[in-house]
Formats: structure tokens, sequence, C-alpha cells
């Protein structure tokens, strides 16, 4: 399988990035506005966003779509290397000290924007530290086996995102071990609450500052970007000392908020992040 995802993934990532813009330009926009992917971006970038006119909702659409096909390359990129040329690869850590200081002794909980490739940002963090963190069945069987695998090289532990998970996280905080998740996403029932994200009250996912509350340990958010002058930068910043409060969702969230708006480009406006809001329509991605 890591053959496989090294064949797709043969070119160093900056060449590869450039094949990529290469190939995005072939693409004619009335096709890309056929696209699931596409549409959904779009659609995400309209609610986050109302101020952007039609061009600049639809050019801002378009620089996401090539981003998110990028960290598709990058996803490939990292399941085919070991986690040195991960390391190589990161070019800049931005406030690393949060992350490597003597807290290391103790439990930390790293939230994480999903930006780019969040398997790039997890290897990086691996590669520095064990962990016991959530994770998403994929639906495809072979593929599911080998990231499930690939993730826990070097000591980690995945555990599924259900109630049994959290207490696994829950059990390897108090040991002082590493939890790392990606906040950003629609949680299941029962791990999330309704929270303001670009001005919208949608369903988040609550378990990162639910768990500093009730450990008391660390939390950090990190995301990775990407500089065409210098390469990946991986950045790590404390929060709000409210997020270990009641509504610490709301700190969460705001904090990333502010991250996305510095390049909101990178950031992966392909999920449905607006599907559950507590009132009006039940699908605004319908149509």
């Amino acid at each position: 399988m890591k053959l496989i995802f090294y064949f797709f993934s043969i070119y160093p990532l900056k060449i590869g990035f450039f094949l990529c813009n290469l190939l995005f330009k072939l693409i004619p926009n009335f096709l890309l506005k056929t696209l699931v992917p596409f549409k959904t971006t779009k659609k995400n970038i309209e609610i986050a966003f109302p101020d952007l006119t039609d061009i600049e909702t639809f050019n801002l659409s378009k620089e996401s779509y090539k981003e998110t096909i990028k960290s598709f390359y990058e996803t490939l990129f990292v399941w085919s290397r070991n986690e040195a040329k991960i390391i190589e690869e990161t070019k800049r850590i931005n406030n690393r000290f949060l992350f490597s200081s003597a807290e290391n002794s103790n439990g930390l909980i790293v939230f994480a924007v999903h930006n780019r490739s969040i398997d790039f940002l997890l290897r990086w963090m691996s590669s520095q530290r064990q962990h016991t963190s959530l994770y998403k069945v994929i639906k495809f069987k072979k593929i599911n086996k080998f990231v499930k695998n690939f993730r826990e090289e070097g000591g980690n532990t995945m555990v599924e995102t259900r109630i049994g998970g959290v207490k696994s996280i829950m059990s390897a905080l108090k040991n002082n071990q590493m939890t790392c998740m990606a906040s950003d996403q629609v949680p299941a029932d029962g791990l999330g609450k309704y929270s303001t994200f670009f001005g919208h009250e949608c369903f988040s996912f609550s378990l990162a500052p639910s768990l500093a509350r009730k450990t008391n340990k660390p939390i950090l958010m990190a995301h990775l970007t990407y500089n065409e002058g210098l390469g990946h930068v991986m950045s790590f910043k404390k929060p709000n000392k409210k997020i270990y409060d009641e509504n610490g969702v709301d700190i969460m969230n705001n904090e990333m908020e502010t991250e996305i708006r510095k390049s909101p480009k990178e950031y992966s406006w392909e999920y449905k992040k607006f599907r559950k809001l507590p009132d009006g329509p039940k699908d605004l991605y319908k149509g």
C-alpha cells in the first residue's frame, strides 16, 4: 500500500504542488462548478464570508479547492515517507516552546485547525511525543487498516470517535500522555454543542475544551500552513484561558476562526461544517 501511495506522490512536495497548479489550470470553470466538493466549498465560503462579491467568492473557492488538491498530495506524500522526511519538510515551527516545554511531563491536549493535510501535522507531532487520539474510521477497509497502523507507528494509540474512545483519552491524559484532535468538523451526537463559528450557531466539536476543563491539563491550538518561499510552517498557540470555562467551545471556535481568516484558501472548506444548525433549512448544501 505504501508503495502505491509513493507512486502517486513520487515528486518532492514543491514540484508536486507546481504540477497540481498546472493541472488545475486545465479544469474549465463549467466543469469545476459540477463537482460536489467544489459546490460545498463555495457554499461554505458564501456562508462564512457573506460580504464578498460573487466573483470574489468564486475566485476564493477556486483557490481553496486547488489547495485541497495539493493537501491530498501532501497526505499521500506523508503516508509513503518516514517521519524524518516530514521533520525535514517542516521548515519553521512557531512557538515550539509551548509544545516542547517542561509540560512534556504533563498531559497535553492539542486541537488542530483543519488546514492542509492533518496527517502531515499529526506525523510531525508523533515524531516528538507519543499520543492517544481520536480516529474516524475510513469506509474502505484496506485504506482504513493502513492509515490506522500508520498513525499508530512509534507507540501511538488511535481510538474511534465514540464514547469508549473518549474514555481512553481521558485515561491517557490522567497518565500524563498527549492527545490530538481536529476540532472543527461536525461531531457525532453527544460529542458536541452549538456554538458560533463565522457568525452562525452550528454544532461544534466540544471535546477538547471539555477535556481541558475536566482534567485541568494544558491545551494548545496547532495549525499547518505553507509559505511559497519557505515551505511548511507548524504553529502552536496557547488559547484564551476562558477555554477552561463551561463555554470553552466558544473560545476554541473563536481561536480557530481567527487563524482561518489569515489564510482562508488553506482551510478545508469541502466539509459540510454548517449542516447542523439549530434553526433554518435542514440542508444548506442541497441545490
